[in-house]
């Protein structure tokens, strides 16, 4: 037999000096009652607590769902805007567009090439005088458009060569 079942006969067998033991009674069960409903509020107040947090992380994602749409959609047109620009820019860095500008502005082509060597500051090639420009016919009087006559001004008579790059002479987005 081992120690652990020997104790067990030992504890159950009657006390031998003869004396009885008290009557067992319930004890009531009020405490255990009292114990459920702060155990049920906790409970609630927990899960209330998780559905706010809930709803409330669920409108920030939403809110920034909507930022990010718009930036989106401002990012597009501003891709949109930037190739426009690019195009209207390659179009004026065009040769033929460079010609008309320069011709407009008085300039003639020349024949010949010269240049100049930086180190030694020597001419290589020889230079040639072009051709005096043709007079030119004046141009008709432009009608005046929006920008023209929004006053700003800086001492034009409201003629401008063809493909000035002054920013009183540039056509607006709106009168293209």
């Amino acid at each position: 037999m081992t120690t652990a079942a020997a104790r067990v006969r030992a504890t159950a067998q009657p006390a031998p000096t003869g004396q009885l033991r008290p009557a067992l009674r319930l004890v009531p069960g009020r405490a255990a009652i009292a114990g459920r409903a702060p155990f049920a509020i906790l409970v609630g107040g927990i899960l209330g607590g998780g559905l706010i947090a809930l709803l409330l992380l669920h409108t920030m994602a939403a809110q920034d769902a909507f930022r990010l749409h718009d930036l989106q959609r401002q990012a597009a047109d501003l891709r949109d805007t930037q190739q426009e620009l690019q195009v209207a820019t390659q179009q004026l860095e065009a040769p033929a567009t460079l010609a008309t500008r320069a011709r407009a502005l008085g300039m003639v082509p020349t024949g010949s090439i010269s240049f100049i060597r930086l180190r030694s500051g020597r001419l290589v090639g020889v230079a040639k005088a072009a051709p005096a420009p043709s007079p030119v016919a004046p141009a008709a009087t432009p009608t005046p458009t929006a920008s023209a006559s929004s006053g700003a001004s800086s001492g034009s008579t409201g003629r401008h060569p063809a493909g000035c790059l002054h920013a009183h002479c540039r056509p607006t987005a709106r009168s293209r």
